[in-house]
This record gives structure tokens, C-alpha cells and sequence, in this order.
């Protein structure tokens, strides 16, 4: 009786021995070569440790941008400015304020000067009627409406800034990345590991006609095999007899299609 064997193909020596999976790349090592496998990996870990401490001294010693200083001492000035030109305007409003109250203020004072002096008169010549009190009367109210509307104005908004308005605009140009949206269907195997027609084994290449026929490399399964468009199983191109005669863990396939 045969002993069974669990020996596959290695990627690296191209033979068939006892192999271990490397999850990261998917393929298949011998004992010898993984350990090569891993060393390598490890080395690409090493180099990427010394780039992230190269960098990281770097951006620890790095010193400000003069630019962007210089971006910073041009919104402190404008800062300045537009502060100066907000206390001027309304330094401004005050002043007009202040002088139409006091116009305001003269005016109803030398009214009241008046009617006070045509009182006095009418007392003193004691010769009134009617007509002179409801004039006095009226005046009284006049002036006393002027006093309570001397604070008529008020303050009008502009919509339009009479200061300049500052915006950042970064230099740097992200790119704009599209969202992927899964579009796929399952051209062949899809049914588990293994020998069946509707199965692969550890596919290596793969090469697709101008029919979108696809042809496989199924690399442990020692053939070649050909996967009609929307077929359910594949059909055998090339493979390996029972003598071991023939394909053997092949890693790729072209098809000439003039002549298939």
C-alpha cells in the first residue's frame, strides 16, 4: 500500500514538499523557504521602523514656515486695521448723535424761551380770551411732542462690510477619490477548494479570449482548464496523466486564440 503524501508546491524552489501558507501573500512555502519567506518580511518591517523614526526625529526638530508666519503677521495687521476702522465709524456715529441732540435740544429750549416769555405778557396785561389759550395751549403740546421725539433717529445696518474680509485658502490639492461600488459576479470555481470541475486548486494565472472565455493555471491541480462564459463548471485543456506525465503546477497560460 502507497503512503499518502500532503506535499504540495512551494512558489519559491518550484517543488513539491511538505508546505506552509502564508497568509499575507496566499501562497504556499516549503520549511526552508518560509523562513526566507519571513526574514524578508521582517527586514521590510526593520526599513519601515527606520523611515518612521527618520521622519518622526524630523518632524520634531522641523521649525516653523517662515510663510507661515508671515500668514500670521498679515491677519494680525489686518486685525489692527479693521478695528481701527470699526472704532472710526463708530467714533463717527456718536459725534452725529451727540450734535443732532444738541440741536435738537437748542431748538425746543428757545421755543420754550418764547412761549414762557408770551405767558408772562398775557399774566401781566391780563387782556386773554379763548383764542390766546388754546394757541398757548397747542404750543405747549408742540413743544412737549418736539422733546419726546428728539430721540427719532436710529441705527441702520449695512449689508454690505465696509471692512475687508479675510478667508485661508490651503495650497494643497486633495485628491478626490470615487466611492467603489461592488459590480461582480463569480466567472469560475467559487465552490470550495479541490478536483471537481467546479473547482480549483491554488490558481495561479488566469488569461480571458475575446469570447470572455477564461482559462486557468490551477496550479495544484496540475492542468489547465477552460471556463466558458457563464458556465457552471470548467473543461479540461491540458493536465497531467496517471504516469505524471504532462502539466505540472503550472503558473501561467496564454492561448493563441487564431488557432483555438
Amino acid at each position: 500500500m502507497a503512503m499518502t503524501t500532503n506535499k504540495t508546491h512551494c512558489f519559491i524552489c518550484n517543488k513539491d514538499k511538505i508546505t506552509y501558507p502564508c497568509e499575507g501573500c496566499s501562497q504556499r512555502f516549503c520549511l526552508m523557504d518560509l523562513t526566507k519567506h519571513r526574514q524578508i518580511l521582517n527586514n521590510e518591517l526593520n526599513h519601515i521602523i527606520n523611515d518612521y523614526k527618520q521622519f518622526k526625529h524630523r518632524f520634531t526638530e522641523q521649525k516653523p514656515n517662515p510663510r507661515d508666519l508671515s500668514l500670521i503677521d498679515q491677519i494680525n495687521q489686518w486685525e489692527i486695521d479693521s478695528i481701527d476702522k470699526i472704532k472710526q465709524r463708530a467714533k463717527n456715529c456718536r459725534e452725529i448723535i451727540t450734535a443732532s441732540l444738541q440741536t435738537c435740544m437748542n431748538d425746543i429750549k428757545m421755543k420754550f424761551n418764547e412761549l414762557n416769555k408770551q405767558l408772562k405778557q398775557i399774566k401781566n396785561e391780563n387782556e386773554f380770551n379763548e383764542i390766546n389759550l388754546n394757541y398757548l395751549r397747542n404750543e405747549l403740546i408742540k413743544i412737549r411732542e418736539e422733546l419726546n421725539n428728539s430721540s427719532i433717529m436710529s441705527i441702520e445696518q449695512d449689508s454690505q462690510s465696509f471692512i475687508n474680509e479675510i478667508s485661508i485658502i490651503s495650497l494643497e490639492k486633495k485628491p478626490k477619490f470615487k466611492k467603489w461600488k461592488q459590480n461582480a459576479v463569480t466567472m469560475a470555481g467559487g465552490k470550495g477548494q479541490g478536483q471537481k470541475l467546479n473547482q480549483l486548486h491554488s490558481p495561479r494565472a488566469i488569461f480571458i479570449d475575446k469570447k470572455k472565455n477564461v482559462f486557468i493555471a490551477d496550479n495544484d491541480n496540475n492542468r489547465i482548464v477552460e471556463w466558458k462564459c457563464n458556465a457552471e463548471e470548467g473543461q479540461i485543456i491540458a493536465d497531467r496523466n496517471e504516469q505524471g506525465n504532462g502539466m505540472k503546477h503550472p503558473t501561467d497560460v496564454i492561448v493563441n486564440q487564431q488557432t483555438h
